[in-house]
């Protein structure tokens, strides 16, 4: 279409002349501040530059982007988009985080049951697999903590999940050390820290890091560096000032890391005693949970993504819920999928639920190298990655590269058409979930995930209860609607 316009035109300010007559047609009265603007960064940009026919190439595409974008609107304004169940999505994630599933985890069969969930839903919904099974099989090792755990401090003993977690790595160990918390003057001289890192017995002592005692990111990753490369303390602290975060890690290291809220660290304490057992489970067997419904045109795939698998235990009595992540994204597939079993699509739909997103991408970068059917295929892939809330709005992680210029242009067109959010926010590319490995096999796929307060990122407070669901419906609406109009 491009190429026709500008053979028509033959200069910069006939093609611009065009399309600003055009776009009005398209765009109703309340929205032309949007298309002003547009206007306004196209040319800023040139007049910025000095590049007075690259005016052509930036202007011509955003503009015809947006006209495509209003036009597949008109279209398509009578749609129903809201049939989603709210009440069944609430229902999902109760149950994905009640205790029978143990954070999703690797513990107590978590994984498993969580999987077979999903399975059972695709099979209740009619949903497709393309073989025997939904299941997609692969093995990875990873370190668990599946007994009772102890920490006390000078005696007193600490809340696993809430005033203390073990670090991803730790191995089996039943000790006491002293404990040893640098002065500020010590931690900031790195120098003088190594010296005695390197020149006295550490073996019965454990570093307390504090990094609240600089402000300079340098040394603040000096001392992540330490945590990570220890060889010589018996064990390293850190102090969290905030929410304690927990992780995942598929190895073990020769000494423990225990993370204490600061709030629970009495800094004239003396020691520290510790009994924690983990396993190292080799080849554990993980599942991606898939299926489809065929569209009228069988041959080309959109795909909905979420990771269903979260952190798992913190020993045999805690786990973290991971409610907002990633059960509220499962939901959402799992809602997708209920809704084109009623409304049969043009295109087939995929519904992709990955394991190991928690430990590296793991589940969705073996699919990318064993696909159920060609990549090629694919013509837009969604993935839904914390989706609870929406108070602030959304973010769309890959919507500001170049090769995404479309794609943003018809997701913000349909949300001011239909007044979904206040705020879009658009993001460059980042390896931070699924979408990523789809991407390095050139694959179009973004992340979506929702903003808002209340967000306890792998913390045991990220319950069910917390969730606002305030963008729920328009975030359905968005993606049901940008499926009926992409071109």
């Amino acid at each position: 279409m491009i190429s026709r316009i500008c053979h028509k035109y033959s200069t910069c300010h006939e093609i611009t002349d065009s399309l600003i007559f055009t776009i009005p047609r398209f765009v109703s009265s309340e929205n032309h501040s949007f298309r002003d603007d547009i206007l306004y960064q196209s040319f800023h940009k040139a007049e910025r530059t000095g590049a007075g026919t690259s005016l052509v190439s930036s202007l011509v595409r955003n503009l015809l982007c947006l006209v495509c974008c209003f036009f597949s609107l008109s279209m398509f304004s009578t749609a129903s988009l809201s049939a989603q169940n709210l009440d069944r999505v609430r229902q999902h994630i109760q149950t994905l985080t009640s205790p029978e599933f143990h954070g999703r985890g690797y513990t107590f069969c978590g994984g498993d049951k969580a999987a077979k969930y999903i399975a059972d839903e695709f099979k209740s919904l009619g949903v497709r697999s393309f073989g025997k099974s939904y299941y997609q099989d692969f093995h990875y090792d990873m370190n668990t903590f599946p007994a009772k755990m102890w920490v006390a401090i000078d005696g007193k003993e600490l809340q696993a999940g809430t005033d203390f977690i073990p670090g991803q790595f730790t191995p089996t160990v039943k000790a006491s050390y002293e404990l040893f918390l640098p002065d500020s003057l010590l931690l900031n001289d790195t120098v003088a820290f190594m010296t005695r890192y390197f020149f006295e017995d550490w073996s019965k002592k454990m570093l307390v890091i504090d990094y609240a005692q600089t402000e300079n990111k340098e040394i603040k990753m000096f001392y992540i560096k330490v945590l990570y490369g220890n060889t010589r303390f018996g064990g390293i602290m850190e102090l969290i000032p905030d929410e304690l975060m927990s992780s995942v890690g598929g190895r073990q290291q020769s000494y423990p890391v225990i993370k204490v809220k600061r709030e629970a660290f009495d800094r004239s304490a003396k020691s520290i005693s510790i009994d924690i057992t983990a396993k190292l489970k080799k080849n554990f067997a993980a599942k991606n949970v898939i299926g489809y419904i065929e569209g009228k045109n069988p041959d080309k795939y959109y795909v909905f993504s979420a990771h269903y698998d979260h952190i798992g235990t913190i020993g045999k009595d805690v786990y973290i819920p991971g409610a907002q992540d990633n059960a509220s994204g499962t939901a959402m597939v799992l809602d997708l999928a209920s809704y084109y079993t009623k409304h049969q699509p043009e295109c087939t739909m995929v519904f992709m639920l990955f394991f190991g997103e928690e430990a590296g991408l793991l589940g969705s970068s073996y699919y990318v190298e064993h696909p159920l059917f060609p990549l090629e295929k694919i013509r837009m892939g969604f993935n839904l990655d914390m989706v609870g809330t929406g108070d602030e709005g959304i973010t769309i992680v890959n919507s500001s590269e170049d090769d995404y210029a479309g794609v943003w242009w018809l997701l913000s067109g349909l949300n001011i058409q239909n007044k979904y959010f206040e705020t879009i926010k658009q993001r460059g590319a980042a390896a931070n979930s699924d979408h990523y490995p789809f991407n390095k096999k050139d694959v179009k796929f973004v992340f979506i995930y929702t903003m808002g307060p209340g967000t306890f990122y792998h913390n045991v407070k990220d319950r069910y209860e917390t969730l606002t669901f305030t963008g729920y419906e328009s975030l359905f609406g968005l993606l049901t609607k940008f499926v009926e109009s992409y071109e």
